[in-house]
């Protein structure tokens, strides 16, 4: 229905804008969606529906239910991103359970043709090098996702917000451990900034 639609993407905002609560009353609603066969439209889900779901209960910790759900709902994916979406949700999985190998294999085996999963994918990679010390290779995948993103066209918030990513986790790669008034100053700066989907965790790689 509409309503249910209404509150659900009403959750998901302000979910996205850091209300644990909020995340809780969505996968409640994703629930009963299920539970009432209402997630599915003519036998298939929606990528975007598939991904938002994972993302919430990662981030909640539910991650036996993610891993269950991603698995069930799988063969309801549109073929053609049905691999990538597999695979990168598998990832993140992998990447919560802290089995970073196994979140890079997944990260492997698919070909990322949509913009905003491909850039999931990357991000995802750069936070597996720096979590296990790969920093030659985050640098170069730094100017990697760099290029990438300057090269696409019409992505708007999208673009602002993974080249934010990047910009940030060079600067904390480049802080001196020792200046306190530098690690700050870079911390008001990503507090502040309005475009930053990895904002909670780039403020945990802060030092002090």
């Amino acid at each position: 229905t509409e309503i249910t639609t209404y509150t659900v993407n009403h959750c998901l905002k302000w979910f996205n804008k850091g209300y644990e609560a909020a995340g809780d009353e969505y996968l409640w609603w994703m629930e009963w969606k299920m539970k009432h066969d209402l997630l599915l439209e003519n036998g298939m889900i929606s990528r975007f529906a598939y991904h938002n779901i994972v993302g919430v209960a990662v981030r909640l910790q539910e991650v036996a239910w993610a891993e269950e759900f991603i698995q069930k709902y799988k063969p309801a994916l549109e073929r053609r991103y049905r691999e990538s979406s597999f695979s990168l949700n598998m990832a993140r999985v992998a990447y919560t359970r802290r089995q970073y190998r196994d979140a890079l294999l997944h990260l492997q085996r698919a070909d990322y043709k949509d913009f905003i999963n491909g850039m999931n994918a990357k991000t995802l990679q750069l936070k597996i090098f720096f979590e296990t010390g790969e920093f030659e290779l985050l640098d170069s995948h730094l100017d990697s996702i760099k290029n990438f993103i300057r090269r696409q066209r019409a992505v708007g918030y999208h673009r602002d917000n993974y080249l934010n990513i990047a910009r940030y986790m060079r600067a904390i790669m480049r802080l001196d451990p020792n200046d306190d008034a530098a690690a700050d100053e870079l911390r008001l700066q990503i507090e502040s900034e309005s475009v930053l989907t990895e904002k909670e965790w780039l403020l945990g790689k802060l030092p002090g």
